[in-house]
């Protein structure tokens, strides 16, 4: 935490890179495994079908009202995790498409005042995905053909600022097809870096930590992992049976492209201001976890 407050994103990584001990630490006997390889990722819908459609949810048994994207207001609401601060008197949906923008009135007991304080907020998040990600380190270590460890980024157009950008795969949970982050994790790094295989691990403390903000008035989560020696589609198998394709990409996702750097190129790319936090945060934890196992 000290490296990454006090000097800029790329000399920290360089000074973490420096001190790489030789030797695994037995602190990671704590992290979560997938022992193995991983498993294939799951089947993907074409790009032209709807993420949710009210034809495809319907309505429930107690009739709840449902919002024009076939969800109920009830599960569109953001959770307030670990617990919640003020009280939410109201909250609307402003806005919905890919994400959902809430108006939400919250109460705050203010020490001082006389009465309680009620103020609004915009707050942006994704129900669908239960306001949850996941994103992905795919690091490739040295060997034979690889005489330096190398990481795998996607480059991608961004919305926001309409440029191209950095990121590590990244994708939201999808309660219909994953059972675990895990599984939203494999399915990012084929879809989007043409990746497969390799020994995934999560870089949370805990089994049941909920992730981390995305921003402070987003109420999406995403959840950090490594992925240890993944093999590229076109790289190995030759076989013609569908599992020996990367699955489709989505629509928005035309202008990906893929690229293999060293580890000090990523140390430029995130000192840059291009890659976005979460892939930035992702990969100062990943990084970190490496250099512990010694493959650094």
């Amino acid at each position: 935490v000290e490296c990454v407050v006090r000097m800029p994103i790329g000399a920290s990584l360089r000074t973490l890179l420096s001190r790489a001990p030789r030797r695994a630490s037995p602190r990671l006997a704590r992290r979560r495994e997938t022992p193995g390889k991983v498993r294939s990722p799951a089947p993907r819908r074409a790009s032209s079908t709807p993420r949710v459609s009210s034809s495809e949810e319907g309505t429930d048994g107690a009739n709840t009202p449902r919002e024009p994207g076939g969800i109920s207001h009830a599960e569109l609401s953001p959770p307030s995790w670990p617990a919640a601060m003020g009280r939410i008197v109201r909250e609307d949906v402003a806005h919905q498409r890919y994400l959902t923008v809430f108006d939400r009135e919250v109460e705050f007991d203010i020490p001082g005042e006389s009465a309680p304080t009620r103020i609004n907020y915009d707050i942006v998040g994704h129900p669908r995905s239960r306001f949850q990600f996941s994103v992905v380190f795919p690091f490739h270590p040295r060997d034979a053909s690889n005489p330096r460890p190398t990481v795998t980024l996607i480059r991608e157009y961004m919305q926001g600022s309409n440029t191209m950008g950095y990121s590590l795969p990244t994708g939201s949970f999808d309660p219909k097809k994953h059972a675990n982050f895990a599984d939203v994790a494999v399915d990012e790094l084929a879809e989007e870096a043409r990746l497969r295989g390799g020994k995934m691990t999560s870089l949370l403390s805990r089994e049941d930590h909920p992730g981390f903000l995305e921003s402070k008035w987003c109420a999406n989560r995403f959840k950090p992992f490594v992925c240890v020696g993944p093999e590229s589609y076109d790289g190995g198998g030759g076989g013609t049976a569908v599992d020996d394709e990367p699955p489709k990409r989505d629509a928005e996702e035309f202008s990906i492209t893929v690229h293999r750097v060293s580890l000090e190129e990523l140390a430029e790319i995130m000192d840059g201001g291009d890659m976005t936090p979460p892939s930035v945060v992702t990969s100062h934890m990943a990084l970190a976890h490496l250099a512990r196992e010694g493959m650094l």
